[in-house]
């Protein structure tokens, strides 16, 4: 188990499947859809012999994928409206969705979205699906807070209704049998990315590339101290940073109290990343726990880059190391040192057949284990084996 899509792909909450296909499953997403979840949008667009259905509580005013039904606009009012019951017409719209005897199961990601449709599920007797990504497992349990304890209070009852626990990582999976989660219930599967043969690998390549939220998780702080402390003769190469967050302030005014030459692009669409990626010699990652407790639960970046022949950099963390074989398709060193970060952007920055040769055989990895498609129709298998089950009725 351990082992692009294009984007017109889905049009308006429609796919490549037969509209007529007799075998639905609801995917649920509380909120459709993040510019950065482009992995939901490239599992959907794989699945061949099911027939998504994307319902959830709020669509965003600019959503990646746009839902069949997500009744609550991306305002004030929406996100206050998305917490309470369902009422009126919007209970009712749930209630056709949900009772369709061609809907033969609920999926959700992320484990507060499968807190989210449990009661849809209970009530209308559809076995239940919940993909679990890595912050809910780590961040949100994490902690004696009020909220903390309150959540994990919740998954238990979770876990004991919910048919199938997918994690997208054996770090993941590793987390939820620590919440609780009885151990066969939890499968360990992963999402894959899409092999679009369009999709350039490039030959001139110059500098370090970094694509991610800007948040403490993703270390970009330890990145540009890596990149500063380069022996003289490397202080020249250009460090390419693609996202947005909260830390970009504080990344901006670092760069430029080390004198380094960056470059941040802010968010960027997928294909546009992938064309970035191409253009670059070397990708650095160096994820690490954040203070709240978040972890990379496999990061699907990585799988991007390893797509685009890149090698890649970064610190040996949560599922990180699924994502990246150690000496074989990047180097991974300590989390948190920036010394070995350095050493280790140093030693690719100079020695090109070695580069090479990571970034080539990250490509085949990629091609073999994570194909979105393959990865997808063991999705569908999974679908499969579950869709005569259904919730007893006592528990509804």
């Amino acid at each position: 188990m351990r082992e692009s899509i294009q984007h017109n792909a889905i049009v308006a909450g429609k796919t490549q499947l037969d509209a007529d296909s007799p075998q639905k499953v609801v995917i649920w997403r509380n909120y459709w859809l993040s510019q950065s979840e482009t992995f939901i949008r490239d599992q959907v667009a794989s699945m061949t012999r099911w027939k998504p259905i994307l319902v959830g509580r709020r669509e965003f005013s600019n959503p990646l994928v746009r839902p069949q039904f997500a009744p609550y606009p991306d305002s004030i009012h929406g996100r206050i409206a998305g917490r309470l019951p369902a009422i009126g017409v919007v209970r009712l719209k749930y209630h056709d969705i949900f009772s369709d005897p061609s809907v033969k199961i609920v999926h959700a990601h992320f484990g507060p979205d499968g807190l989210s449709v449990l009661s849809f599920a209970s009530r209308f007797a559809k076995p239940l699906v919940v993909t679990f990504h890595g912050m809910d497992v780590t961040a949100m349990p994490s902690g004696r807070t009020p909220a903390a304890m309150h959540y994990r209070s919740r998954l238990r009852k979770l876990f004991d209704r919910a048919n199938t626990l997918i994690a997208v990582s054996a770090f993941v999976a590793d987390q939820l049998v620590k919440l609780g989660a009885p151990a066969d219930k939890v499968r360990i599967q992963y999402i894959g990315v899409g092999l679009d043969p369009t999709i350039a690998t490039g030959s001139d390549r110059v500098g370090v590339i970094f694509v991610g939220r800007l948040v403490e998780k993703k270390g970009v702080h330890d990145l540009i101290e890596a990149m500063a402390r380069l022996p003289a003769h490397l202080r020249s190469v250009p460090l390419t940073v693609v996202g947005y967050g909260p830390l970009l302030g504080s990344l901006r005014r670092e760069a430029a109290r080390q004198g380094l030459a960056v470059r941040f692009l802010g968010p960027q669409p997928s294909e546009r990343v992938a064309e970035l990626l191409s253009q670059h010699a070397v990708f650095c990652g160096p994820s690490k726990r954040a203070p709240d407790g978040d972890a990379e639960g496999l990061g699907m970046v990585f799988l991007e880059a390893a797509r685009a022949g890149l090698p890649i950099v970064a610190y040996r963390h949560g599922g990180v190391p699924e994502a990246v074989a150690e000496g074989e398709t990047g180097l991974l060193v300590p989390e948190g040192d920036v010394t070995a970060l350095s050493s280790a952007l140093a030693r690719l920055l100079t020695d090109s057949e070695s580069a090479s040769v990571l970034g080539e055989a990250g490509r085949r990895r990629v091609h073999a284990l994570f194909d979105v498609r393959r990865r997808t129709a063991e999705l569908e298998q999974l679908y499969d084996s579950v869709a005569d089950l259904s919730i007893p009725i006592g528990d509804r």
